[in-house]
């Protein structure tokens, strides 16, 4: 599973009548400006062959039909399968963030969490005997591998301290139909 990281950026500008935009430093904008400059980031600087996502999951900003606001609030996560590329990737989104508030001249603060979600990789000599435990006790004597994802899992905190596996269990409906799916 991935590497995975939250932050939250607040873009202050210089809230105003909407009626008077020329007076106003509109931070929505630079947040409408930086969510679309984010996109780039995946899809320009970084290898094809490597693999991140950068989400932006809410932007807040105002609370009036009339009102340009004083600041905006981005909210988002980025994922990568190495915590190499988080690292990188969360450079990325700070220069841009400072870069395209400078532009539309607002100033810009961005938060990160606390801790940052290592990937959770499987302990290469503890996987097969695990694997060949699943087999035991599958319904068909084997065990599925699955696709990496770039969901992050607070597991891999654990798993970088003490030798781990990761899996996923399918209970399933509990009908014979249906077992050829799980494990």
């Amino acid at each position: 599973m991935a590497a995975a990281e939250m932050f939250e950026i607040t873009i202050i500008g210089k809230g105003g009548h909407a009626a008077m935009p020329h007076l106003t430093i509109d931070p929505i904008v630079t947040a409408s400006s930086l969510i679309l400059n984010l996109q780039s980031i995946i899809s320009r600087t970084i290898s094809p062959l490597d693999s991140g996502v950068i989400s932006v999951t809410a932007m807040n900003a105002g609370d009036a039909f009339n009102v340009i606001p004083a600041h905006a609030v981005i909210k988002g996560t980025i994922r990568a399968l190495t915590e190499e590329m988080l690292l990188s990737l969360r450079q990325k989104v700070d220069d841009m963030a400072h870069n395209t508030a400078t532009v539309h001249q607002c100033n810009v603060t961005i938060s990160y969490s606390p801790d940052y979600y290592l990937p959770s990789i499987n302990d290469p000599t503890l996987f097969p005997w695990s694997k060949s435990v699943g087999e035991l006790v599958s319904h068909e004597g084997i065990v599925r591998d699955v696709e990496a994802t770039m969901g992050g899992e607070d597991f891999a905190f654990l798993a970088n301290e003490i030798p781990s596996t990761f899996f996923l269990l399918g209970q399933g409906s509990g009908g014979e139909h249906n077992m050829e799916n799980y494990a």
